[in-house]
Formats: C-alpha cells, structure tokens, sequence
C-alpha cells in the first residue's frame, strides 16, 4: 500500500512535507518518554561528553542539556535525515549557542568524533533502521571511552504494532538479535531491562552495554572479513532455531 510505503520511509528518514510533518508528531507524542527515559537511565554527569544516534526532534538531547548545561560536557547528535537536524535545530536554540552541542548530518557508521572521546552515547527506536549493524556498531565503540555505557530503548509491544502494520521489515528490530551483535562486537555486560516510566507508568525495555576496557589491536575493530563472519554466524543462529522475540 502506498501509505504503508510513504510511512515505513519516513519512519526511517523523515522528510520535509505532510508525511514528514506526521512522523514527526508520531515519534514526538511515541517516543518522547522513551527518549527522557534513556537519557536518565545513561547516568549522565555534568561534564560528560554524551552521543545520541538518531536524535530525531532532539527531545533526548535536550533533557541531556539540562544535566550537562552548568558543567564540562559536551553533546553530539547524529541523523540520517536532514529535516530532524533542522527540526532539532529549533529545539535545542539554546544548546547550540551555549556551544554545548555539536548536530551532524549523517550516517552512524561514519561519526566525525575522536576515539575515546565519548562518555555515554544513547538511543531510541534506532537500531532497526540502520542499514547494517557492524559498521555503526563498530564507530560507536570507537569513539566510546573505555569505562563508557550505551543505553538503547525500546518498547517491544510498540515494534509488534509497527511490525504488523508493515512499518518495520521482519526481524531488523529483534532485540536480541542486536544485543548478539553487540557482544560479538565487543561490548560487554550486554543486559536488557524491563521498565516503566517514573512519571506515567508507561512499561519500556532497555538495553545496557559497556565498552570496559579496550584491546590494544583488536582485528574485529579493522578485518570486514571477520565481521562478514561474525553477522553470517548471527543470521545462522537466528534462522536454526533462536525465536525472534517479536514473534512471541
């Protein structure tokens, strides 16, 4: 269906226009709560340097502003969809003339940050639109700093929903498929977590992973061929056997 089609692109990458207005309206009132929550679960510090992937309207970046605002701390954003940063933009007036954040357009798999640069780094309703894993996940533990905690969430009933009405493609947005990923790639303590939101009650999950302590050469971090192995090894285990939660 052409709605379903208009609805599953902007989803990913919303656009200026009546559908990107919608979507943004939808992840506003949808996600809002998600992105608060992520933000206080990360634990962020007064002068930590914290990444959000995918920030959409900025909501998430600008509860982390009011934690970071008085200290040393620095935020970053990354988004694929160019009308998001300008969105964002209006949000976060403040943020960026206070010289508290840094919006870039583009993709996660190339982030214009330093190695070990970063403190934190959360997102929400992300993953599933990335094109590939490994090469996102693979910058997103470059430019953590060892010590450094990602909090993803999520809301599973939500997926189900979108899943079913055909906004998302089949299996992309299984959690446990992403966090085999992030260990393989990795990231350690990988845990997810039922939750609810401390103001309205509302039931989310989140997943934690940690970058504890970095190899000096770790060859997973360079060779594509073993990453190439890695994903084949994840798609085996998910098609002999593994049950996609989403299913469930």
């Amino acid at each position: 269906m052409w709605y379903v089609k208009q609805m599953k692109t902007h989803l990913r990458r919303p656009q200026k226009g009546l559908f990107g207005w919608f979507v943004t309206q939808y992840l506003t009132k949808r996600n809002g709560f998600l992105e608060e929550n992520a933000v206080r679960l990360s634990n962020i510090k007064p002068d930590h340097h914290v990444l959000e992937i995918g920030f959409g309207p900025g909501i998430g970046l600008e509860s982390a502003y009011k934690i970071i605002k008085d200290g040393d701390g620095k935020l970053y954003g990354i988004e694929s969809s160019f009308y998001m940063v300008e969105t964002a933009s209006k949000r976060l007036h403040q943020a960026l003339t206070d010289k508290k954040l840094m919006l870039f357009h583009g993709c996660a798999s190339s982030i214009p940050l330093n190695t070990d640069s970063v403190h934190r780094v959360f997102h929400c309703n992300s993953y599933y639109f990335w094109p590939s894993m490994r090469p996102v996940l693979r910058e997103i533990y470059r430019v953590m700093k060892p010590g450094g905690v990602m909090v993803t969430t999520l809301c599973i009933d939500n997926l189900k929903k979108s899943q079913k009405n055909g906004f998302l493609n089949k299996g992309i947005a299984d959690p446990v498929k992403y966090m085999v990923c992030l260990e393989n790639f990795g990231f350690e303590n990988v845990h997810i977590e039922y939750q609810k939101d401390p103001i309205t009650g509302k039931e989310f999950q989140a997943i934690f992973s940690e970058v504890i302590e970095k190899p000096a050469h770790d060859k997973s971090m360079f060779s594509d061929d073993e990453d190439d192995e890695i994903e084949q090894e994840v798609e085996r285990l998910f098609h002999t056997g593994n049950k996609n939660i989403l299913e469930t």
